[in-house]
């Protein structure tokens, strides 16, 4: 795409002549009737039951490929991902995700590039998706990612205890003053209790999505719901306000006031009963982390979601390449690996197998036909999407059982599907190679200096933001944000075909 730096294409290039190459020559090179055996690299720890149900899963594989699966768990370490996709290791499939530098990978040759590979040797894998969904993921005009089809909306927002909200007759929770109102009554009533968890940062977050914005690196946001594209986003009216409240909430004993990690275990502090609330999470990872477990740790709490972003009328759909699969550079067997996510996509059992583990041990299936977990302390077991192969980490929502309760999530969907905005700019490849001083110097302010003030740890918010934006300026935060800008234009319009 225009704008998009032209040492990063002859990388594509390169890495094109190498697939149709080398790798042809390995995929040519399979003995008739010999087994093959893929290495799958995913992003969660490793899960209880996984030898029995990956040896299920192999036996299905077997007869309908001739292929066999070894998972391997990375458990989010982001040195032995780098490692895997510099090194290759004999990894033939890796998870892909935006939050993990996707888009800088790939721009930077770490993967397989996939379309002509896939539409020549597996076109029902490109068939099973949809076509936007493949250009969604495009960089440069290339497809490094088999995309996720998934219909989650991915937006965090405020979970809390519905009973103690009834009990001292406090407001229905429908925005921030009713929300405060909710603190306050904590705070008066429960006095050994915080009113609210904060995983670092959320209160910023909270406003970007009220106002609008999505957040990217480097101090920059994009503008969902107006016309003003990239801007830096700690120089506009919803930094500062969210900043102030921060403030406003630690100094009022809302939430801690030395919250500045997000390794913070927001759900254990709100299902210890200790906290009464918390902005960490969206819809899925609440229902997950929070209200499935309570059900049977806290079966007297009600628990309710109000989502930011449908209280800021401004929802994204998860991308297709927000969590997905990709090949690294020198995988080994890249058709069969296709194949294996062709029959991951379309094979109900072998989906299901991976997805919930193995019926009658680590799961059962309910009258009305959803998933029920029998996961217990003595009783452990396989949990949903443990594998990191569907669910979150590859959606087919076709295929999968809905969980028990799943009524939580459907009740804040329905709140938040009338304000889905469009969501291209999530797939957009940033390349800031041409301003690496100017962006670690930036990074080191964010660290220093606008952590602090997102957190509610400064005094004086005036005062710090007219300083960290004088640092900003300093750094090089307006050569960034034009190199980004245009680029983020560029790319926008090329996906929308204009």
């Amino acid at each position: 795409l225009t704008g998009c730096g032209a040492k990063k294409a002859l990388v594509g290039e390169e890495t094109t002549q190498t697939a149709a190459g080398e790798t042809g020559k390995k995929k040519s090179g399979k003995a008739e009737g010999e087994t093959i055996h893929l290495k799958i690299a995913t992003c969660v720890a490793a899960p209880k039951n996984m030898d029995k149900i990956v040896e299920q899963a192999n036996a299905v594989l077997k007869e309908k490929l001739n292929i066999t699966i070894e998972v391997v768990p990375l458990a989010f370490d982001g040195s032995k991902y780098n490692l895997l996709l510099t090194t290759g290791n004999d990894v033939d499939l890796i998870y892909t995700a935006t939050w993990a530098k996707f888009q800088t990978n790939a721009l930077d040759g770490a993967y397989l590039p996939l379309k002509e590979m896939i539409q020549k040797e597996v076109p029902e894998l490109w068939d099973s998706i949809p076509e936007e969904d493949w250009k969604k993921c495009e960089i440069n005009g290339e497809i490094y990612n088999i995309p996720s089809t998934s219909d989650d909306l991915i937006e965090i927002g405020f979970t809390y205890r519905e009973d103690l909200r009834k009990k001292y007759n406090l407001p229905e929770i429908t925005d921030i003053a009713s929300m405060e109102a909710y603190f306050a009554g904590i705070k008066e009533y429960e006095p050994t209790m915080v009113p609210c968890s904060d995983r670092g940062g959320r209160v910023n977050e909270m406003f970007q999505l009220l106002n609008g914005w999505y957040a990217m690196s480097n101090n920059l946001a994009y503008d969902l719901k107006g016309d003003q594209g990239v801007v830096v986003y700690s120089k506009t009216d919803s930094f500062k306000k969210g900043v102030e409240t921060a403030r406003e909430w630690v100094e009022n004993g809302w939430i801690d006031s030395d919250i500045i990690s997000a390794n913070v275990d927001s759900a254990g502090q709100f299902l210890s009963g200790k906290y009464a609330s918390t902005i960490s999470y969206a819809t899925g990872e609440a229902f997950n982390l929070i209200y499935s477990p309570a059900l049977t740790s806290n079966p007297d709490w009600e628990i309710k979601m109000v989502n930011f972003g449908a209280m800021g009328q401004r929802v994204l759909k998860k991308h297709p390449m927000h969590t997905a699969f990709g090949l690294p550079k020198a995988s080994p067997h890249p058709v069969e690996a296709l194949k294996f996510m062709l029959e991951l996509r379309t094979n109900q059992e072998l989906y299901q197998l991976l997805d919930c583990g193995i019926l009658g041990e680590d799961y059962e299936v309910t009258d009305n036909g959803n998933y029920k977990s029998l996961n217990s302390a003595e009783h452990p077991a396989f949990t949903k999407e443990g594998m990191g192969l569907t669910g979150f980490y590859y959606s087919v929502p076709e295929l999968s059982l809905k969980p028990e309760h799943y009524e939580f999530i459907t009740s804040v969907y329905d709140t938040m599907r009338p304000y889905v905005v469009d969501n291209t700019i999530m797939g957009f490849p940033a390349d800031d190679d041409s301003v690496k001083a100017e962006v670690t110097a930036v990074n080191q302010l964010i660290s220093q200096y606008l952590n602090p003030l997102i957190n509610g740890m400064v005094d004086d918010t005036d005062g710090g933001i007219t300083d960290l934006n004088e640092r900003m300026d300093q750094a090089g935060i307006e050569k960034i944000h034009e190199t980004i800008s245009s680029q983020a234009k560029a790319y926008t319009k090329a996906i929308k075909g204009e």
